[in-house]
């Protein structure tokens, strides 16, 4: 099926991202492909016309590019999977888990995406709602990650923590992350929880510096369902998704996070596989110097 139309979703805090839009606007429009900037950003470039309302956006492209770092996708998927919008990555940051191209292959890579020469890569989510005295107050959906964390005064909080009903434990830690398989190299790994395969669906729990070493990461199903209940608090304790959208608890608030029906559509073209993608990003050598 001819590509009618694609979407940016930029992010012009990162270096050269305002020439790289010039480069996809131009290579786009020698196909004759319309292209629109979510948001207000086209002003950022002097192409307001370019600019789209979110949800008109939303409405009319067929196809996300996301111009960041993974934080930039993230956001672009978590718009995008309500309409099973695919969202193809170009990398601009730094480590770069899920944003895999970089600039250099930029036009060979919109030559595939022309052709229909790519793979879609269905990534669960996680839906979360937040209920207080029984009602639900809020609703999120994350790809990466849930999480309750304390703010910056050293004091430890207390999280009774269910799976499907059955009490598991209660962590007094720093807080605690709930993240997919794909969120497991995001802020789970940096607080010693495990890699796992993305393409193993699975929800993963991982306290942020436990008081109690017995606490440790836990990996359960996917069609597991978590409760988390903030027994008690002396500051402020938020929720946040993804790193980008927060919401601030009470003591007694639930957490309740969940697979999510709605599936982030992620473009690759399979040059690498998971584990290769790791000893890069992660440089490991596996080799021992004697």
């Amino acid at each position: 099926m001819k590509l009618n139309s694609v979407g940016l979703v930029v992010n012009y805090e990162k270096e050269k991202a305002q020439e790289i839009t010039f480069r996809i606007v131009d290579w786009l429009s020698l196909k004759k492909i319309k292209v629109y900037i979510e948001g207000d950003k086209g002003k950022t470039i002097g192409r307001e016309d370019l600019s789209c309302p979110t949800e008109k956006f939303l409405n009319e492209v067929e196809l996300i590019i996301s111009l960041g770092g993974d934080g930039t996708l993230l956001r672009a998927a978590r718009l995008a999977a309500f309409t099973d919008i695919p969202v193809f990555g170009v990398n601009l940051g730094g480590l770069g888990f899920l944003t895999q191209i970089g600039i250099d292959d930029l036009e060979k890579s919109l030559e595939k995406l022309y052709q229909e020469k790519y793979f879609l890569d269905e990534r669960m989510m996680l839906d979360c709602s937040v209920k207080r005295k029984d009602k639900e107050i809020k609703k999120f959906t994350a790809l990466n990650d849930i999480v309750i964390g304390k703010g910056a005064f050293a004091r430890i909080i207390c999280l009774a923590t269910y799976v499907n009903d059955d009490y598991v434990i209660t962590y007094s830690a720093d807080g605690l992350v709930i993240s997919t398989s794909t969120g497991s190299t995001a802020y789970s790994l940096s607080a010693g929880g495990p890699i796992v395969n993305p393409g193993i669906n699975s929800i993963i729990l991982t306290p942020i510096c436990p008081h109690t070493l017995s606490a440790r990461p836990l990996i359960i199903g996917e069609n597991d369902q978590v409760r988390i209940t903030l027994e008690t608090s002396e500051e402020e304790v938020m929720v946040t998704i993804d790193g980008q959208e927060g919401f601030t608890l009470e003591p007694e608030d639930e957490v309740i996070v969940k697979k999510s029906s709605h599936k982030a559509r992620l473009i690759t073209f399979k040059e690498k596989s998971f584990y290769a993608i790791l000893r890069e990003k992660l440089r490991w050598s596996g080799q021992i110097n004697m």
